[in-house]
């Protein structure tokens, strides 16, 4: 339904937009008012995709060797010997596995015992994968290279690719890495992780740049050597994109898009910790302690497998607090990042392009239903917009991947609907004011509250009701407008009509119209009652006060003796909207109209003179004359007549 417009749309539509830019500008400007609650979205669409069972898988080809609490209880040691990892290391190579990522730091200790072993061990593994950590800084702050020149020399041996510099994040240290005979004995990744402003960790620097040459983190490192895929052709697009070129998965190799969040980071796609125990159990995910590997009397089958050996243990502390699960060990979230790769099932960032076309598209829609729809319609419509809104942008998580900001699009969208919907309310309390200014004149504030609870009453047509109907003109009226002034004649009417006028309404009545000195009035029943005969009657009574009042103080004032005369009738009328669509009147239909309007013949000045019906309903209550049958214009038969006694 199109409302009435009482104002120009074009406050409307110009204050819907600027109130929707404004706040989108706020929210880019101060970026910081909204990024808590949306890192806190996003864990609830983790939670939820959770619940309903929409989790990634773990890749079949990825192992898990893990020194967990267990292995130290049972080897009696905290902080293991070097031979004891030589010994897990053995055992791993000899399952013949494609890759062996070692997420643990060997630095110098007092007690070196055991260093040769491990050394041998990993130098015959000729697939290991060892850690090293960065300092990220700005670009104009390059490494110094005779400072780090051993591991630079390692690292530019891979044939790594040069890299755009501002794309992704800048090293510009390297605090910490393995013993030099460990880190010559296999590649290097960087092992960084960086938790959001929360403490919780939902990305990862899968790339970074040093001195011009991209370096792969220790996971994508792991993945290079497990698929023997060269790193010289990972491609840094932009911000938002890296590409593995010819990247070999099972069925051929191909280019493998890899979304990032625009600092150069890959957005772990989490499973839950129940997840990876009901894969375990079905034997589609390995996950060995080492004290059980080292003590097996046979290496397990690693064939085609690529093994994380990490510390799990609570000594170490190597955890870090998930959108699902608190904590996880990082070796963990290292195998799941690269299962996201492997699988292809990445976290896709939201762009600005598409929340902004989101917006426009939403905004324009609210606009147009606002100048289409009512007040309540347009409330209820937007209402169901934005929840509408909140349910497609979880959807988009839960099946295709996709983080889109719900807050920028939200905020905004809402800012909007409530500057409209505020706006529309003002325009119809106007409207209303309105049409409340030009009903005042003839319908009482009774009437008036009704409608306004109930506009049904206003429908076109009206409806057929018993009421009651009240004539009253004033005696010699003619006469006084030939001789008196015309403004004599207008202030005396306006005091007339003022008054009665306001009798009228304190007893409920509805004045129809005013007919040169005459005043039309009905009085209908309520629910449930029959009282309009002792309102009009009331009425009357009191007018006739009124007009004795009137008559003392036109007295003193030298002007013609006032007085009126009152005809009441009571039956059944159609009442309500009446009219052509050109004028629609407020009034009613029927012969009880006619008959009041001729009751006023037959009496005399200051009397209030009733038909038959009125006077059944009110006998008992005044005291009331015959006043005999008497024949009035417009009605065949005669037509009984009663007098109110008056009051002295």
């Amino acid at each position: 339904m199109r409302p009435r417009q009482t104002k120009s749309t074009r406050p409307l539509i110009a204050g819907g937009l600027i109130t929707l830019v404004s706040t989108l500008l706020l929210l880019w400007i101060f970026p910081v008012l909204t990024h808590h609650f949306e890192l806190k979205i996003t864990d609830l669409k983790f939670h939820l995709r959770n619940y309903f069972n929409q989790n990634p898988t773990m890749h079949e080809n990825i192992v898990m060797v893990n020194i967990d609490d267990y292995s130290k209880v049972n080897s009696g040691y905290e902080l293991w010997p070097y031979s004891y990892y030589a010994r897990v290391v053995e055992k791993i190579n000899g399952g013949d596995p494609t890759s062996l990522g070692i997420d643990i730091m060997f630095t110098l200790t007092i007690d070196t015992t055991g260093w040769p072993q491990l050394l041998e061990a990993m130098e015959n593994s000729y697939v290991t994968v060892n850690p090293y950590m960065v300092q990220f800084g700005h670009e104009e702050e390059p490494l110094a290279v005779q400072d780090h020149s051993h591991i630079l020399g390692e690292l530019s041996y891979d044939d790594l690719p040069a890299v755009d510099p501002g794309y992704i994040k800048h090293i510009v240290d390297i605090p910490y890495v393995t013993e030099q005979p460990f880190a010559e004995a296999g590649a290097l990744g960087f092992i960084n992780i960086e938790p959001d402003s929360d403490g919780i960790l939902r990305r990862l620097p899968i790339v970074a740049e040093i001195n011009g040459l991209l370096v792969p983190h220790f996971f994508l490192r792991l993945i290079c050597e497990h698929l023997e895929y060269p790193p010289e052709n990972i491609e840094v697009v932009d911000h938002s994109k890296l590409i593995l070129k010819n990247f070999p998965l099972e069925d051929n190799s191909r280019d493998v898009e890899v979304p990032l969040d625009g600092n150069g980071n890959m957005l772990i796609n989490y499973m839950s910790f129940r997840d990876i125990g009901n894969l375990i159990k079905k034997g589609s995910f390995s996950s060995f302690s080492a004290w059980d590997i080292m003590q097996s009397s046979r290496p397990p089958a690693l064939e085609g497998k690529s093994v994380i050996f990490g510390d799990h243990s609570a000594v170490e502390k190597d955890f870090s607090n998930t959108p699902l699960d608190n904590p996880v060990a990082n070796p963990l979230i290292f195998a799941i990042a690269m299962s996201n790769i492997l699988n292809e099932e990445f976290i896709q960032p939201g762009t600005a392009f598409t929340t902004l076309l989101t917006l426009l598209i939403l905004s324009a829609l609210l606009i147009m239903l606002s100048l289409r729809l009512d007040v309540f319609s347009f409330g209820l419509t937007i209402t169901c917009i934005l929840i509408l809104t909140i349910v497609y942008n979880f959807l988009l998580f839960f099946y295709g991947g996709e983080i889109q900001s719900l807050l920028t699009i939200l905020l905004p969208l809402s800012a909007c609907s409530s500057f409209i919907l505020i706006y529309r309310i003002y325009e119809s309390q106007v409207t209303m004011g309105v049409l409340e200014g030009s009903l005042k004149s003839y319908l009482s504030p009774h009437l008036m509250d009704k409608i306004k609870n109930d506009p049904d009453m206003l429908k076109l047509g009206g409806e057929r009701k018993r009421i009651s109907v009240l004539f009253s003109d004033i005696a010699g009226f003619t006469s006084f407008t030939d001789k008196a002034d015309p403004a004599e004649v207008q202030e005396v009417l306006e005091e007339y009509f003022s008054e009665m006028t306001s009798i009228v309404f304190a007893n409920h009545g509805i004045v129809d119209k005013y007919m040169g000195d005459g005043i039309m009035a009905f009085f209908e029943n309520p629910k449930g009652g029959v009282i309009s005969a002792q309102s009009a009657v009331k009425a009357a009574s009191e007018m006739q006060n009124k007009a004795a009042e009137l008559d003392e103080k036109y007295k003193d004032q030298n002007r013609f003796p006032f007085s009126v005369y009152v005809g009441i009738a009571t039956g059944y009328a159609k009442v309500g909207n009446i009219g052509p669509p050109e004028k629609v009147d407020y009034t009613v239909i029927g012969s009880v109209v006619n008959k009041a309007s001729r009751l006023d013949g037959p009496g005399d000045a200051g009397d209030i003179l009733m038909d038959e019906d009125t006077y059944f309903f009110v006998k008992d209550d005044y005291e009331i004359d015959d006043f005999g049958a008497h024949n009035l214009k417009g009605f065949e038969k005669p037509v009984q007549i009663y007098r109110l006694k008056r009051q002295v």
